[in-house]
């Protein structure tokens, strides 16, 4: 399959979450003999304890593979994975196997290797391709927890490809409303509030009436209640300016590039 073949199963054109299904990771994709039926088995036995879910949205903040594996997982139980997921694995094309073989590149070291997001994909493909899920059907949306690569010192010769998560990546609480989200769970493995970017998403959907809850599983019982804190610049006219600082945008779209070469003597 093609890169646009494999985003478009993930974000088929009849599925109203579709809009924020981020195409920058499938840009550069090379599937090669992705190991479809071991991550539908694996997805088959993830445990998730939802009965009564209709009104009910996910945000997954885990790290990368894992954040896709819990939306393939999601998926077999009728919701709509929705990846939203805004940097490049690297300059080049790169070819996700079983092996996770990389196409030969220049490329020495990534911020964030996004590895287990590719192969994810790739496989999610062959999984989601079988299923019929509805247009409506509740949203997933995937993040990855490892995406501003925390404690990571950026040197020369590093693909810098950290990115943050912002409010115009995802609908607004109002239209959540309108398609029936009422109320959304945030599952990352801290309990307690969320990434500082996230918060300015989930804040806002608060703001319109939607309770946040929060687990480290995907678990009814473990839900609890999250109010959110107020994000600093929240709502600021030069809040997407300032989240960006650092960041660097690939020429395509999305985040991932070559730090500038040092003027130093």
């Amino acid at each position: 399959m093609t890169p646009e073949e494999i985003y478009r199963i993930w974000a088929p054109t009849e599925s109203v979450w579709s809009a924020w299904a981020i195409p920058v990771p499938f840009a550069q994709i090379i599937c090669l003999s992705p190991d479809a039926e071991e991550m539908k088995k694996n997805a088959k036995a993830c445990e998730i304890n939802l009965n009564n879910a209709q009104d009910l949205a996910i945000v997954s903040d885990l790290p990368g593979g894992e954040s896709i594996h819990v939306g393939l997982a999601l998926a077999l139980r009728g919701f709509r994975p929705v990846p939203a997921i805004d940097g490049s694995p690297g300059p080049l094309p790169i070819v996700a196997s079983r092996e996770m073989e990389v196409s030969e590149s220049p490329l020495r070291s990534v911020a964030v290797d996004m590895k287990g997001i590719l192969r994810g994909l790739c496989a999610g493909a062959e999984i989601l391709k079988e299923l019929t899920l509805r247009a409506d059907a509740r949203p997933a949306f995937l993040l990855d927890a490892h995406r501003m690569a925390e404690g990571l010192t950026i040197t020369q010769g590093m693909f810098d490809n950290r990115w943050k998560a912002i409010p115009q990546d995802f609908p607004s609480g109002r239209l959540l409303m309108e398609k029936g989200i009422r109320r959304v769970l945030l599952i990352q493995r801290e309990t307690g509030q969320p990434r500082e970017d996230l918060a300015h998403v989930l804040l806002r959907w608060q703001e319109a009436g939607i309770p946040i809850f929060c687990a480290d599983k995907i678990d009814e019982s473990l839900m609890r209640p999250l109010q959110i804190s107020r994000p600093s610049n929240f709502r600021s006219l030069w809040y997407r300016a300032l989240a960006f600082l650092g960041l660097r945008r690939g020429a395509g779209g999305g985040f991932g590039a070559w730090p500038p070469e040092s003027s130093g003597g």
